[in-house]
């Protein structure tokens, strides 16, 4: 159960780093568009989609709730700790309508609702029959290792840029 929660996780990263560039293009005209982490992931659409499909599993009579609340909580956690951690703003949604410190607002809530009913009725489905085919592939180890190398890497360079940007800060 484990291992396969684990990998959803990878996979609905991978499908959130898709997303957002399918986004970008549409918006900027670009499919790359600047990421935490160096690899083609985005972790905060891995724990939205984990919490959502375990959400779905084991409790249905709140999903609709859970629907618009998991979502935004990540996404508030995620910008709350990005800009706390490495004073990075990814996304500002102060000149929404309806949003909270800019890190979440109401116009994204509704596509995230949307967005959770597609990953429970019709993505997780899939990834559960696929995941019962190919769960035990060794691939996957690989996978996970690589994830964790970009996270430290990334980790430390990041804080290493803040500790610079601090600095000049200072000198300033």
């Amino acid at each position: 159960m484990l291992r396969q929660t684990g990998q959803c996780f990878l996979i609905y990263s991978f499908l959130g780093w898709i997303l957002e560039g399918l986004f970008n293009r549409v918006k900027a005209g670009t499919f790359r568009k600047p990421n935490f982490l160096h690899g083609p992931v985005k972790p905060m659409y891995g724990f939205g989609g984990v919490l959502l499909a375990g959400s779905y599993k084991y409790d249905r009579r709140h999903f609709a709730c859970n629907c618009w609340l998991l979502p935004l909580l990540v996404e508030y956690i995620s910008a709350l700790w990005l800009e706390r951690r490495y004073a990075l703003k990814y996304w500002d949604y102060s000149k929404e309508f309806m949003q909270m410190d800019g890190r979440i607002c109401l116009k994204f809530a509704l596509c995230w609702v949307i967005l959770a009913q597609v990953v429970v009725r019709c993505i997780q489905p899939l990834l559960d029959a696929m995941l019962r085919a190919t769960g035990k592939l060794s691939g996957w180890k690989t996978l996970f290792q690589l994830f964790f190398l970009d996270c430290a890497v990334t980790m430390h360079q990041r804080k290493k840029q803040c500790a610079i940007r601090h600095s000049i800060k200072i000198l300033s």
